[in-house]
């Protein structure tokens, strides 16, 4: 998985800090406006940012452009759920059992390929030091997702360049926005198979939503069902942590969100609700 040599490394991710936004747990809405107004209020001088999250209740995200008429929103409603829009493009994500993660940077001398490239390496890196044998997949898919409606409905039965994967089957997905003077990058990573409930969330017929399970299972894993053991979201989080500081010469420090941040992010919250 040697896609950056050390020096290299230091170029794509050109910062001195990184301020760490510690595992909380929020609506999907304030999630969505959270990172949304984290990235539109950045400035080309401030320090990156790495925010972990969970979803509380869980959630069904839509990527920006895909179409909601596909949802089954009594479903989803029926089961206490939440659906929201992300700023970010991609394809539907239930979260659940997840650790979800929002890297904002400044556009200073980035290039967006590259980061998502090293961000998914060093999160590789990290699943590897947990004991899961995951590595990049370098195919990407060929295929506008749009135009494949419910084939390409959740993000993980959709391939992409540089995502990592278990024997063929991914693991995690993440997706990229770029404002003016920041670029967003949130994903998830799969800790249980909960996410394969976005089956129910299809107005799709039992035959043809058992056919779609079945496609899920076959192209996603879950890191329970790779190892069948506990693991929480504050181990990858720090495990990817220990990642950055072996690679970069970086001052990591903590900094939970401030009345500020969640106060801005309120305004937004409307933004991404759906019904």
């Amino acid at each position: 998985m040697a896609l950056f040599d050390r020096k290299s490394e230091r170029t794509v991710f050109p910062f001195t800090s990184l301020r760490v936004l510690p595992y909380q747990t929020y609506s999907g809405a304030l999630n969505m406006a959270l990172d949304y107004s984290l990235a539109r209020s950045a400035s080309q001088n401030d320090p990156p940012v790495l925010r972990f999250y969970g979803w509380q209740p869980y959630c069904l995200s839509l990527g920006y452009h895909q179409d909601q008429t596909l949802v089954d929103f009594e479903q989803v409603q029926a089961k206490g759920y939440d659906v929201v829009r992300r700023p970010t493009g991609g394809s539907a994500i239930f979260h659940s059992e997840e650790l979800t993660y929002a890297l904002i940077l400044p556009r200073t001398d980035i290039n967006h390929h590259d980061i998502y490239r090293f961000f998914h390496l060093l999160l590789a890196r990290a699943l590897n030091t947990l004991g899961y044998d995951v590595e990049l997949n370098y195919e990407d898919d060929d295929e506008n997702y749009l135009k494949q409606g419910r084939k390409r409905f959740a993000c993980f039965n959709r391939p992409a360049f540089a995502e990592i994967k278990f024997s063929g089957k991914k693991v995690v997905g993440s997706a990229q926005k770029l404002y003016q003077n920041a670029l967003l990058q949130h994903g998830s990573v799969l800790i249980g198979p909960k996410q394969n409930e976005i089956v129910q969330f299809l107005k799709l017929d039992h035959e043809a939503k058992e056919k779609y399970k079945k496609n899920l299972r076959e192209s996603s894993v879950a890191l329970r069902e790779i190892h069948k053991k506990n693991i929480s979201p504050n181990q990858i989080a720090d495990a990817l942590l220990s990642q950055f500081e072996a690679s970069l010469p970086l001052n990591i420090y903590y900094e939970d969100l401030t009345d500020f941040d969640l106060g801005h992010a309120q305004k937004f919250v409307d933004r991404f609700k759906i019904q």
